[in-house]
């Protein structure tokens, strides 16, 4: 398949920047909130996080340091390419107006592109959120007709638009094929992103529900320290089906077994990802 000589994401959002006052006579308006739409290619997740209650807590102190980007969706409304945070905590607040840039995109793709770009450099990103808004970006490159027929090679122009490596568009990648009871355990930092990548991996499909039904039968005591136990339940599984390690109850004497670190903190409601 023969490759389109296409910009990424960034270089996208830069020129966007730069013209948009030339391309669109771009003036700030102040335009209604509920004319405002969430944009259905935004996959980031609009949880209210501290992320959120910071964004909150700085728009009712300082109002807007920064204005939103949107683009017509006809009949006198707007979609968020920029913003979705700040418009939610907008919503919270009950402000009834907030500046927007309009700005026009010639297609679906460039307006993905910027989309991605603002919020990969505006706002702290788990695996999670990467690997849902890859998939958004896969499936319009494939509308386009720009995405190459290889795994291998969709790894990598994914990589090149997003300016990720391509072992680690591969890993977020990797993350859906989790079950959703372990995309669960890690969005909700019961489980080590660690841990999470390893069961993730197309050859140890096989240990998913040998780990779940692990962590299933452990006593309740055990499930306090929740991701030591989802780690020791991968060491088992991964030991091709030897008996389980013993549990002996640990002497004075010795520490606690430390809980895992998760870099990811979100609960989640839907694994398909709606905005």
């Amino acid at each position: 398949m023969s490759r389109k000589n296409s910009p990424s994401i960034f270089s996208t959002l830069q020129k966007t920047a730069e013209h948009a006052s030339a391309a669109n006579s771009e003036l700030v308006r102040q335009l209604p909130v509920e004319s405002l739409e969430d944009n259905p290619l935004n996959r980031f997740s609009m949880a209210e996080d501290e992320q959120f209650r910071s964004t909150l807590t700085s728009l009712e102190q300082d109002g807007f340091l920064d204005n939103i980007i949107v683009t017509p969706s006809g009949a006198g409304r707007w979609r968020i390419v920029s913003g979705h945070r700040r418009v939610a905590a907008a919503r919270k607040l009950g402000r009834a107006t907030v500046p927007c840039k309009v700005r026009e995109y010639p297609d679906t793709l460039s307006e993905l592109r910027a989309l991605m770009g603002a919020n990969l450099h505006r706002r702290n990103l788990t695996p999670f959120d990467l690997s849902r808004q890859l998939l958004v970006l896969r499936d319009e490159l494939a509308k386009a007709g720009e995405l190459p027929e290889g795994a291998k090679e969709q790894a990598e122009r994914l990589a090149e638009e997003s300016r990720l490596s391509r072992a680690t568009v591969e890993r977020y990648l990797d993350l859906w094929n989790l079950s959703e009871t372990l995309t669960a355990w890690a969005e909700a930092g019961q489980m080590s992103m660690t841990d999470a990548y390893e069961l993730a991996r197309r050859k140890n499909l096989y240990l998913q529900p040998m780990v779940e039904d692990y962590v299933s039968r452990a006593p309740e005591k055990e499930k306090e320290d929740f991701p030591a136990l989802v780690h020791r339940a991968v060491v088992w599984a991964k030991s091709a089906g030897e008996a389980p390690p013993a549990r002996p109850a640990p002497a004075a004497s010795r520490d606690p077994i430390r809980t895992v670190e998760s870099f990811s903190r979100f609960s989640i409601t839907d694994r398909k990802c709606a905005s």
